[in-house]
């Protein structure tokens, strides 16, 4: 049978794979095997172990859970992982242990009406640390919400005015003990080797939401006070010990370039001392994944020790791809360990031997891959029957020059049954961030597009990630400038080089970041025919206190503050300039989206139809800033339905 144009339901069929993680001995490969629960609107997750003897790979967990996150005791008698199904009374994630030899799970704690995260293992495989956001102070007795803070909700978590999140321990079948408290939060934590002490990164300072600078601390594993290692100069996002116990290494940024400033990976003495960048001379961003809407997002592994404590492992993306790359601790010299490819996560076995990591391209999602003396090889082929049975265009990559001659990333991918001499409408699709990267990452909603019959195009416009510090921090500031003359000029170049595209049947879309550039798009030029904008903002000015981090962007100098910045806020504002617009533009949001809150979409859109325009706003209930990502499977199709019907309206 001939292979078949991809349709909507087709997002039903695919299998994700995620968070791969080895056992010690490298014998083993615990990770999330994910499917959707079409019927009951939501996802099926449980534990898969592949093992290197057999070669299969077989499913570990069983039930209602909604298991993820497993990690294996250093002794490898036991996998512990997070659930948040397996008591129907039990909505939030709590933290089981199994046995490796099987048996029944075990529920070993859970936290009154919050969640478990970031479990880790002490090195003799007795305790577990982990993290959960906590009332600090009474719970109070009223429904009735009082904040003081900047930081009282997140996109995805909701509102927690009164929480701080703070480090717990437990031994199997015992009670959880809280290890910190007060009125600060724990971003992350690990065990010293001897399992003596524990690191963790904090701000304890007063009005420390105010502020990006994160501190290593350091507290005895029974509890204590802690000692605060280093002195305020870093963003730091993870922290890892090394093996011998002499170093601790963190992911981090001095902020020299604001938020655009690469993450790099520091190293500094276990008893305190000035850090080293130990990455200076990669100029990439340490963790930066590629762009794709058919994946389970795997938790960052941070820097990764060696086992002899000579070198660190990590993850970033470099345009097209992200690679696991090698730095020596003292040469600081790097080496790429994989090529080619677009990984999402990875870990190395106890004697550093085996590699286990997931990894995507332009048309597979993410599956299992083993690294080892065998060489490197794909072990899962979950998705293989479907893909088979689709027809599926590989995007053409090639580069073209803007207009101040620099040499920049495009992509086209031609309708899977073009014909030579047939004109096409043409989308252009922008990414979020906008540190977004797009590269070889696989979009269901590409593919969408491309089987109805258009050209899809897309680039990373100045201000992407995966180019380096100086092409990131260019757009700090300036949104709606060098951004929109990329893209423009990318579509210019298109037309020029690509004669099947019909230049009177162009649409454009985007979403977050892409969503407020299509907004800032359609009130600068009528080139488009049609527009649909999703997850978007139009006004920078009031989102400032209106997303759950908009007011990091005033600190950052990113865009400034409503009550000094005015002019510049509003400058990069498309609700400014809306008086110009005329493309039709469909407005896709989330009710629950606390990044790009809901007013934002519908303050455009009373904007456009006061001066005209004619447009839609399509809302989604109970979904947040990820809908097109992990939101309910069937809002996921309906607002791909959206999208077709509009563009089919318009260019059709």
């Amino acid at each position: 049978m001939p292979p078949k144009k991809i349709k909507i339901e087709d997002l039903r069929r695919f299998v994700f794979v995620s968070d791969p993680q080895i056992s010690p001995d490298g014998s083993q490969v615990a990770f999330v095997h994910t499917k959707i629960d079409y019927p009951n609107d939501g996802y099926q997750k449980h534990i898969w172990v592949w093992d290197r003897t057999t070669g299969k790979a077989r499913q570990f967990t069983h039930g209602t859970g909604n298991d993820s996150y497993p990690r294996w005791s250093p002794d490898g008698k036991r996998l512990l992982f997070l659930s948040g199904k397996r008591d129907p009374e039990k909505k939030k994630p709590s933290l089981w242990v199994i046995p490796t030899s099987g048996g029944e799970a075990r529920r070993v704690a859970e936290i009154e009406d919050t969640g478990i995260s970031n479990p880790i293992w002490s090195p003799d495989s007795k305790r577990v640390l982990f993290t959960s956001r906590v009332w600090e102070g009474e719970k109070p007795e009223s429904d009735v919400m009082v904040v003081r803070r900047l930081d009282y909700r997140l996109n995805g978590v909701g509102y927690y005015p009164g929480k701080r999140v703070h480090l717990f321990t437990v031994s199997v079948g015992r009670k959880p003990k809280q290890l910190t408290r007060g009125e600060f939060d724990v971003d992350a934590a690990t065990w010293s080797p001897d399992g003596g002490k524990i690191a963790l990164i904090a701000n304890t300072l007063e009005g420390a939401d105010r502020s990006f600078i994160r501190d290593i601390h350091i507290i005895p594993a029974k509890g204590g006070e802690m000692e605060k290692l280093t002195n305020g100069g870093h963003l730091i996002s993870g922290v890892s010990w090394s093996p011998d116990g002499e170093e601790i290494a963190f992911l981090g940024h001095d902020l020299h370039a604001s938020t655009a400033t690469n993450t790099d990976i520091w190293v500094m003495p276990a008893g305190g001392g000035a850090p080293e960048n130990i990455t200076a001379s990669f100029d990439r961003s340490i963790g930066k994944r590629i762009g794709s809407d058919l994946r389970v997002s795997t938790p960052n592994p941070g820097a990764v020790w060696s086992p002899d404590s000579k070198a660190l492992y990590f993850l970033t993306g470099a345009v097209p791809t992200a690679n696991i790359y090698k730095v020596d601790r003292h040469t600081c010299e790097i080496d790429r360990l994989t090529e080619g490819r677009t990984i999402d996560g990875f870990s190395v076995s106890s004697d550093g031997s085996v590699m286990a990591y997931n990894a995507m391209d332009t048309t597979h999602p993410a599956e299992l891959w083993v690294k080892d003396f065998e060489g490197e090889r794909r072990v899962t082929g979950f998705n293989d029957r479907l893909l088979k049975a689709l027809n599926l265009s590989e995007p053409e990559h090639y580069t073209f020059k803007n207009n101040v001659g620099a040499e920049i990333d495009g992509w086209i991918m031609k309708p899977p049954d073009y014909e030579v001499g047939k004109k096409y409408p043409a989308v252009l699709e922008i990414h979020g961030g906008p540190l977004g990267i797009y590269g070889d990452g696989v979009y269901q909603e590409f593919h969408l597009l491309n089987a109805a019959g258009y050209v899809v195009l897309y680039t990373n416009p100045r201000g992407s990630g995966g180019y380096g510090e100086e092409y990131a921090a260019i757009l700090q500031g300036q949104h709606g400038t060098v951004d929109y003359d990329d893209v423009m000029t990318f579509m210019d170049d298109a037309l020029e080089r690509f004669d099947f595209i019909d230049d009177e049947r162009l649409g454009v879309t985007g979403g977050s970041y892409g969503g407020y550039l299509t907004n800032w798009i359609v009130t600068q030029t009528d080139r488009f025919r049609v527009a649909v904008s999703c997850r978007s903002t139009c006004n920078r000015f009031s989102h400032h206190g209106n997303s759950d981090r908009g007011w990091r962007h005033g600190e950052s100098g990113n865009m400034g503050y409503p009550y000094k910045d005015e002019e510049k806020l509003m400058r990069q504002s498309p609700i400014r300039h809306v008086a110009n617009a005329k493309t039709p533009t469909l407005l896709i949001h989330s009710e629950n989206d606390l990044r790009c809150p809901v007013w934002g979409a519908e303050e455009f859109f009373t904007s456009l139809l006061e001066v005209g325009v004619e447009t839609e706003l399509v809302r989604f209930p109970d979904e947040t800033h990820e809908l097109s990502r992990s939101g309910k499977p069937k809002h996921r199709e309906e607002r791909f339905r959206h999208m077709l019907r509009w563009f089919e309206k318009y260019l059709k």
